[in-house]
């Protein structure tokens, strides 16, 4: 007997402070406020604006998924893509900034520690400093 298993997995839209760690492919999302369910994988003008005036929190999410959403440099050095890809044909975004409020979608991965799985991310300008 054949069984097909269905997976589901929620989109969610987290808005919180992008870090890096010391693996280029995985990030960090700090002081990440709630984060809501949503329909699509991208980020629309109307929610970016809305987006930016959520409250940040306390919550930590890993980001994978990240090589199209860095810059350049750090794409190109993750995994193999240096070796694939020319400089002109690196594909990256740029929004995602360490230090830089951001509003990141994609798939959470609900696991320890949990993990959002990038579809989309938005750069809200800087992070507020601690001391």
């Amino acid at each position: 007997m054949n069984r097909v298993w269905m997976v589901s997995a929620a989109i969610v839209v987290v808005v919180g402070c992008a870090g890096k760690t010391a693996a280029p492919h995985i990030w960090e999302l700090k002081q990440a406020g709630a984060r809501i369910e949503s329909s699509r994988a991208g980020i629309t003008t109307s929610e970016k604006d809305q987006l930016a005036k959520q409250p940040l929190g306390q919550n930590t999410y890993q980001l994978i998924g990240v090589a199209d959403f860095v810059d350049a440099q750090t794409s190109a050095s993750i995994g193999d893509r240096a070796k694939i890809l020319t400089p002109s044909r690196v594909n990256a975004t740029g929004m995602l900034v360490s230090g830089h409020k951001v509003a990141v979608k994609g798939l959470l991965i609900d696991a320890s520690p949990p993990r959002i799985n990038l579809t989309s991310v938005v750069d809200l300008g800087s992070c507020p400093s601690h001391d």
